[in-house]
C-alpha cells in the first residue's frame, strides 16, 4: 500500500481581498485590471511628443539651407528659398521700390520765416535750383504771401545715394527658426508658428552714400540753412586787429533726415516731409576772438628792419599785418585760430618796399623791334638780396622763438622782374599795324620836345587781352610839372595859345591812327576844334588832361606791345602781337557845312575777319566850328 501523502493547504493574499483556499482551483489565473486615466494621458503625451518631433524634424529638414516658410521683408515673400535665390529676388524687389519712390521735403516753418517771397520747386539728379530763385536766407525776410507756392525739393533714390544691402537682409532673415543651443528650442519654434502663420515681416534698411547725399543736401542748405561762421580777426590796411563776430549756424540734420527719407524711399509714406534741421555752435567766440587779436597786435606793434648791404629798410604794422594771414585750425569744440605769414605776399611787399634794389643785378627781358622783327633780349638773373630766407626770419619774428626785429639779408640769385619765359607767353611775335606821321613843323622847337617826350612816355607800352589802352594812364598828365615845355596848343575857347604840352596831339593822332590799322575797337577819341591839314582828313585826335582822351581796347587774344620811332622831324607808331588777320576798309564823307557856321566831315570804317565776316563798323565824326584865326604851320 503507497504511502499517503500528507497534503498541506497553501493560500495567496490579494490587496483588498481575504484568503481563499487555491488548492481545488485550476488552472491557477490572476484577474486583469482595466488601464487608469493617468496612463492614458501619459500615452496620449507620449504619442503627441512624438508626433511634434516628426512635425519639428520634417520642418527642419524641409527648411534646411532655406528661409523659412512664411518670413517677409518689407512684404517680398523669401520663405522657402536659399539664400542666393532670396537675394536676387529681394534685391530686384526693394531696388524697384527705390527707383520708383521719391522723397519729397519742404521747408520746417521757422526755415519759412527766412525766406523771400520768391519761391522755386526744383526735382532732383543732382542739380540745384538757379541762382538768384531764392533770396539769401541770411538777410531779413519776412514770410511767404499765402498765395504763393512753398518750396519744395524732390530727391530720388539715385541723388541720394541710396541702396538696400539685400544680402544682409536675407542673412537676417536666414536665422529665424534656427537653433544653436538649448536655450533656443523655444524662441525658435515660436518663430518657426508665426512663420507659418504669415506673422514676420521683417523691415529693410537703406544705406545712403554720404557723399552723394552732402551732394543732394547742399540746394536745401543754401536755400534755408546758414552755414557757421566762427568768429575772426581781420587786420586792416593800418595794420590793427580787430574781431568780426561769428554766428551760429543751420543746416539739414542728416540722420533725422535719412530716417524719414528711408521711409518714403520703401513706399511706407508718400507725405512729403519738413527738412529736419539742427543748430551748429559757434567754435570759436568774440572773446576767444578778442583775446588772439590783442596778441596780434601785440606782435605788430613793433617794426621790422630789413638790411641789406648797408641800405635799409622797415616794415611798420601797416606793411606787416598786409602779410599775416589767419586760419582755423582743429575740428569741433577744438578749433582755435593760427596766424602765419603769406610768405607770396611777403616777399612781393619786400620786393616793392626794396624797389629796384629787390632786383640785384637782374636785368628784365623785353622786345626788341628794331630789326623789323619783335626779339626777346634780356631777362638774366642776376644777384640780389636773398628774400625767401628774409621771409622765413619775418615768420619767426612774427611768430616764431626769434628776439630780434632785425632782419640782415643775405646775397642770393635772383630773377629779373620780367623773365623772358614772360615775355615769351606774351605772343608778340610780328607787327599788326603802323602809322607814320610828320611832326608839323621844324626840328628844335619846344614842339618837337614836347612829341619826343611823348613818345618816350608811351614807347614799349604793353596791353594784355581784354584791356583798354588808356591815354591818361600811359601818357598821363602833359603840363609843366611833367617837364613838359610850352608850345602852341588850341586851348577851350577854340583858340590857338602856348601852353605847356603842346604838340601832344600830334602823337595821338599818331596812336590813333596805328590802332584805327590794326582794327582794334576804339573807345574814346575827339577831334580838334579847329582843322588842321597836316593831320589825316576826318581822323585827327585831341588830348588834353583829363578830357578829352584816347582809349582802345585789345581784343586780341594775345599781347599787344605799342611802340614809338622818331628822328626829330617825323615819327613812326606801330602795334605788335600776333594779327588777328583781320582787313580794314576806311572812307570819308564829303564836307557838310553846318547852317551855324563851321563844317564836319564823318569817317567811316569796316573791319572784316579771315573768314570775311565783318567784325565791326564804326563811325568817326568831326565837327570843326568856324576858327577865329588860321593858325600858323610852326604852331600846330
Amino acid at each position: 500500500m503507497a504511502p499517503r501523502r500528507n497534503h498541506q493547504k497553501s493560500s495567496v493574499a490579494f490587496y483588498g481581498t481575504t484568503s481563499r483556499d487555491v488548492s481545488a482551483t485550476a488552472p491557477f489565473a490572476i484577474p486583469r485590471k482595466k488601464a487608469s486615466f493617468g496612463k492614458k494621458a501619459a500615452i496620449a503625451g507620449i504619442l503627441l511628443v512624438v508626433m511634434t518631433g516628426v512635425i519639428v524634424g520634417t520642418d527642419f529638414a524641409w527648411s534646411y539651407n532655406k528661409v523659412h516658410k512664411g518670413v517677409k521683408i518689407e512684404g517680398v515673400d523669401i520663405g522657402g528659398l536659399g539664400k542666393a535665390a532670396a537675394t536676387e529676388k529681394l534685391q530686384v524687389a526693394l531696388d524697384g521700390r527705390l527707383a520708383g519712390t521719391r522723397v519729397h521735403v519742404r521747408p520746417d516753418a521757422v526755415s519759412e520765416e527766412r525766406l523771400a517771397t520768391k519761391a522755386v520747386s526744383w526735382e532732383g539728379e543732382g542739380d540745384s535750383p538757379e541762382e538768384g530763385d531764392v533770396a539769401d536766407p541770411a538777410q531779413e525776410a519776412g514770410p511767404a504771401g499765402p498765395e504763393e507756392a512753398s518750396i519744395t525739393w524732390t530727391l530720388s533714390a539715385t541723388d541720394l545715394g541710396a541702396s538696400v544691402d539685400a544680402a544682409a537682409l536675407v542673412d537676417k532673415a536666414y536665422e529665424i527658426g534656427q537653433v544653436s543651443s538649448v536655450f533656443d528650442v523655444v524662441p525658435s519654434l515660436v518663430d518657426r508658428v508665426n512663420s507659418w502663420a504669415g506673422n514676420i515681416d521683417l523691415s529693410a534698411t537703406v544705406d545712403f552714400d554720404r557723399d552723394q547725399l552732402a551732394v543732394a543736401l547742399k540746394p536745401i542748405n543754401d536755400t534755408i540753412g546758414i552755414g557757421m561762421v566762427n568768429s575772426n580777426i581781420d587786420i586792416d590796411s593800418g595794420g590793427f586787429a580787430w574781431v568780426r563776430s561769428g554766428r551760429t549756424g543751420i543746416k539739414v540734420d542728416e540722420a533725422l533726415f535719412t530716417e524719414r527719407a528711408e521711409s518714403m524711399l520703401l513706399d511706407r509714406s508718400g507725405e512729403a516731409f519738413e527738412a529736419p534741421m539742427r543748430t551748429i555752435p559757434i567754435n570759436i567766440n568774440d572773446d576767444a576772438a578778442q583775446v588772439f587779436a590783442t596778441e596780434v597786435n601785440d606782435i605788430l606793434d613793433e617794426p621790422i628792419v630789413f638790411d641789406y648791404e648797408g641800405e635799409v629798410w622797415e616794415a611798420d604794422a601797416a606793411l606787416l599785418g598786409a602779410w599775416v594771414t589767419v586760419a582755423v585750425e582743429g575740428e569741433g569744440s577744438a578749433q582755435r585760430l593760427v596766424a602765419s605769414v603769406d610768405a607770396a605776399k611777403a616777399y612781393d611787399g619786400l620786393r616793392q618796399l626794396m624797389d629796384e634794389a629787390g632786383f640785384g643785378t637782374a636785368q628784365n627781358a623785353s622786345i626788341d623791334v628794331s630789326s623789323g622783327t619783335p626779339v626777346i633780349v634780356g631777362g638774366e638773373r642776376g644777384e640780389g638780396p636773398d628774400l625767401l630766407r628774409a621771409v622765413e626770419d619775418v615768420q619767426s619774428i612774427l611768430f616764431g622763438s626769434a628776439t630780434s626785429r632785425r632782419v640782415f639779408c643775405g646775397t642770393a640769385q635772383v630773377d629779373p622782374a620780367v623773365t623772358a619765359a614772360d615775355v615769351s607767353s606774351w605772343g608778340v611775335i610780328e607787327l599788326i599795324a603802323s602809322f607814320d606821321l610828320g611832326y608839323g613843323s621844324g626840328s628844335g622847337s619846344n614842339r618837337e620836345f614836347n612829341i619826343e617826350r611823348c613818345l618816350d612816355r608811351l614807347n614799349n607800352s604793353l596791353v594784355a587781352p581784354g584791356e583798354d589802352w588808356l591815354w591818361n594812364e600811359v601818357v598821363g598828365r602833359c603840363d609843366e610839372s611833367s617837364g613838359y615845355r610850352e608850345a602852341g596848343a588850341i586851348n577851350d575857347q577854340n583858340e590857338m595859345v602856348q601852353e605847356p604840352g603842346g604838340g601832344i596831339c600830334n602823337v595821338a593822332t599818331g596812336v590813333f591812327n596805328a590802332a584805327y590799322e590794326a582794327g582794334l575797337p576804339i573807345l574814346e577819341r575827339a577831334n580838334h576844334s579847329l582843322y588842321l591839314p597836316h593831320y589825316p582828313l576826318g581822323r585827327d585826335a585831341a588830348v588834353s588832361w583829363e578830357y578829352p582822351t584816347l582809349s582802345f581796347t585789345n581784343d586780341t587774344d594775345r599781347h599787344i606791345l605799342v611802340t614809338a620811332r622818331y628822328d626829330g622831324s617825323s615819327m613812326t607808331v606801330s602795334i605788335w602781337g600776333t594779327s588777328p588777320q583781320r582787313t580794314v576798309e576806311s572812307r570819308n564823307s564829303d564836307w557838310v557845312e553846318a547852317a551855324t557856321g563851321g563844317k564836319s566831315i564823318t569817317n567811316y570804317r569796316t573791319v572784316t575777319g579771315l573768314d570775311g565776316t565783318v567784325l565791326h563798323e564804326d563811325v568817326f565824326y568831326s565837327y570843326f566850328p568856324p576858327k577865329k584865326e588860321e593858325p600858323k604851320p610852326e604852331d600846330t
